[in-house]
């Protein structure tokens, strides 16, 4: 997999980290008691349990807003890369044969029918990576637990993908049943995902890595 880590997206990850095991209860609990305590109106200090009680209910939900509209927006960019990619020649897979992260950063499926395989993580808005497989341009595939599927390519700069998915086991099964298949390929599937994609990424503004 393709080492995108920086010192500042390490920094990202505590904060997200922290704000999710610490800033959530602590912010509902200031919040449920300032409320509390503003709903009685003798309050000499109600005025400022209810700045207490606003501010918590926006460093709970300003945050969460923006996971849901982030969450939209990758979907949303993988759907337009996914409907320039699929195909009834070429790459067509039934929805069981998909999968994407929790996150929605990443997807990856397979076409048993047709023995193609695609794969795209979004590193960031400008930032992708691509790749397109038929049964013989990869080495193997293993799984770790029942949801992690790791391919391993033939690419000195990116020499294997990971996707976690709790379905990722049902996939490597039927990984390794299309690896002992015979299929006759109408065009080379992984030059058309590059060319594809090109054509896209000028379109929708992203830079391809290369592979």
């Amino acid at each position: 997999m393709r080492n995108k880590r920086t010192i500042g997206g390490a920094l990202v990850f505590l904060a997200v980290s922290f704000y999710v095991w610490a800033g959530i209860p602590f912010f509902l609990f200031v919040g449920a008691m300032s409320s509390w305590m503003a709903s009685d109106i003798s309050n000499p200090w109600r005025d400022r349990d209810i700045l207490y009680a606003n501010l918590s209910l926006a460093a709970l939900f300003i945050p969460l807003t923006w996971c849901i509209l982030s969450y939209i927006k990758k979907r949303r960019r993988l759907a337009k890369i996914l409907s320039v990619i699929k195909s009834d020649e070429s790459y067509d897979p039934a929805p069981e044969n998909e999968l994407r992260e929790m996150h929605s950063s990443a997807y990856f499926g397979i076409d048993p029918k047709r023995g193609t395989m695609l794969y795209i993580r979004l590193f960031n808005k400008t930032e992708i990576d691509i790749f397109g497989f038929n049964v013989s341009n990869w080495r193997q595939c293993e799984l770790t637990g029942n949801n992690k599927l790791r391919l391993y390519l033939n690419s000195t700069e990116v020499p294997f993908i990971d996707i976690q998915n709790n379905n990722a086991w049902l996939l490597y099964e039927k990984l390794c049943v299309m690896r002992n298949q015979h299929y006759n390929y109408p065009y080379h599937f992984p030059g058309y995902v590059e060319d594809s994609t090109k054509h896209l990424s000028k379109k929708m503004g992203f830079k391809m890595l290369p592979c």
